[in-house]
C-alpha cells in the first residue's frame, strides 16, 4: 500500500515538473523575433507593431515573467520595487540610447507581483 502511494507521488511530481507551473502565452500571430530583435526600439520596428501590442496585452496578463520574456525578450529596464514588485519596461519607440532617439519614447510598462505575475500591462 506504501509502495503505491509513494509512485503516485513520484508520478505527480515529475508530471508537474516536466510540464511546469508556468501559463502559456497566446500571442496568435504577435511576431516575437522581429519585438525581440529591436532592442530599445531603435529600427521603429515595435513602433509598426503596437496595433498587434494592444491586441495581445490582455493574454499577457497573469502569465510569469518567463514567459514574459518568451514572448518580449529581455526587458530594456527593469526595477524592484515594494513589497517584492517587479516593473519591467520595454521601449516602444527609440529610447536614449539609440542614434536617433525620440523625444518622449513610449514604453510597455509591466508591473509583477511579488510572485513573479503579470498584473498590470500598460503604454505610457
Amino acid at each position: 500500500m506504501k509502495i503505491s502511494k509513494l509512485v503516485v507521488i513520484s508520478l505527480f511530481s515529475v508530471l508537474f515538473l516536466t510540464t511546469g507551473c508556468t501559463k502559456k502565452a497566446d500571442v496568435g500571430d504577435f511576431n516575437s523575433e522581429k519585438w525581440i530583435g529591436d532592442q530599445n526600439g531603435c529600427m521603429n520596428q515595435r513602433a509598426e507593431m503596437i496595433e498587434d501590442l494592444i491586441k495581445i496585452k490582455p493574454n499577457l496578463l497573469a502569465l510569469y515573467q518567463k514567459s514574459i520574456i518568451k514572448v518580449l525578450g529581455k526587458p530594456e529596464a527593469e526595477e524592484l520595487y515594494e513589497r517584492s514588485q517587479t516593473y519591467y519596461w520595454y521601449y516602444i519607440d527609440p529610447s536614449p540610447k539609440c542614434n536617433q532617439p525620440s523625444e518622449n519614447p513610449r514604453k510597455l510598462s509591466i508591473r509583477f507581483t511579488a510572485l513573479g505575475i503579470a498584473n498590470e500591462i500598460d503604454i505610457k
